[in-house]
């Protein structure tokens, strides 16, 4: 069976290494299957035509020798697909099958043969993960994905239901590469220790960020900084105007507290991107979608896309129907972690609903805030 391995860099090519002296070999012996051969790397960039005797293509190149079943499978050595979650979908959106898209173990593995390459339905891993720990907000920012200046009263999860949501969800997926606490305005939640703890404990490999506005950020307790250190947890800040002159005295005290943390550029733009015109083919608006990565834990269900959740708020608020459906209920008889991951290929039905972008001035709303704050039309 031939093979490409994505990209070219060290980890593709120790994991070439590894096919083609360790598992190809053993996969023969113990379980007599056909050999897999490595024929070809598949890089959006290309610096030399071959390595080791193996083509260098492009996504198209590959798609074209795929489709003509010259090379049967692509390879994504977990390394490299951590830093290119979407490669995923531009190789998806060429017709490449889901099924003939493997995932390589972590480099750092034990056992060098057994499962090193999984189908990526199979595999128990998400790239990214996202979740609200409150839906409301400290700035209320106007065309915010969340629409969280629409948010009437505050509103956090209960962290008892929350704990049974990602326990359930870790028995389906138990390696996520990236998590991001978000709100609304997360540091608002005072038990967000608690939900650093938890993320921490289910997933010990993954890069955890508190994602904020940095307004409350030096007000925080003690207790708060402790946590971040303990669990090896990063600041996100989202740098909006308000905080500009503030940002050199906040950066200096997160590094006074032991703190890592990144800080967004200065954010002048939103982007509206809500319309009431639908579209037609809501598979090339998911396939093209920014956001087509968040995938986001709410309430026992998980959605492809951060949108879909607070688009109740918007609707609530201006008494809209744009689709609320299209969640995976985490809790549904029979799910797998095959089902799960396939649902999370799919659009929505709000993806019709979602333009590009259309750029303003970045500005706070005024209550009550008009529909023209949120919507491209």
């Amino acid at each position: 069976m031939n093979v490409a391995i994505l990209e070219t860099g060290k980890e593709s090519q120790t994991t070439a290494e590894i096919l083609e002296n360790d598992y190809t070999p053993w996969l023969e012996k113990i379980f007599d299957k056909e050999p897999l051969k490595v024929v070809a790397y598949v890089s959006e960039k290309i610096d030399s035509p071959v390595i080791d005797g193996k083509d260098i293509m492009t996504l198209k190149q590959f798609a074209t020798l795929y489709h003509k079943r010259e090379i049967e499978k692509v390879i994504f050595p977990h390394e490299v697909y951590r830093n290119k979650p979407n490669i995923l979908y531009r190789i998806y959106e060429l017709g490449v099958e889901v099924d003939d898209i493997l995932i390589a173990k972590h480099l750092d593995f034990e056992n060098p043969f057994a499962e090193f390459i999984k189908p990526y339905l199979s595999v128990k891993h998400l790239s990214y993960l996202e979740f609200h720990i409150a839906d409301h907000c400290n700035l209320n920012c106007k065309a915010c994905s969340h629409f969280s200046g629409l948010v009437k009263e505050p509103h956090f999860p209960k962290l008892r239901s929350f704990t049974r949501d990602m326990e359930r969800l870790h028995e389906f997926i138990n390696d996520i590469d990236t998590i991001r606490i978000l709100g609304g305005e997360p540091l608002l939640n005072r038990e967000i220790n608690e939900y650093i703890r938890l993320s921490r404990y289910l997933y010990p490999k993954a890069t955890i960020y508190v994602v904020t506005n940095a307004i409350l950020l030096t007000k925080m307790p003690e207790s708060f900084f402790e946590t971040l250190r303990e669990c090896n947890t990063k600041i996100y800040i989202s740098f909006y105007p308000p905080l500009e002159e503030k940002m050199p005295a906040i950066k200096k005290f997160l590094e006074s507290k032991g703190i890592s943390f990144n800080v967004s550029p200065l954010i002048k733009k939103f982007a509206l991107r809500i319309t009431f015109n639908p579209y037609d083919r809501p598979k090339e608006n998911f396939l093209h979608c920014p956001n087509i990565r968040c995938h986001n834990l709410y309430e026992g269900k998980l959605a492809v896309c951060s949108r879909l959740f607070p688009i109740k708020t918007f609707n609530d608020y201006y008494g809209k129907n744009l689709p609320e459906d299209g969640a995976l209920d985490l809790y549904e008889p029979n799910l797998t972690t095959e089902k799960l991951k396939a649902h999370l290929l799919k659009p929505l039905e709000l993806c019709r609903y979602c333009t590009p972008p259309d750029w303003i001035e970045w500005q706070t709303i005024k209550k009550p805030s008009p529909i023209t704050d949120w919507i491209h039309d």
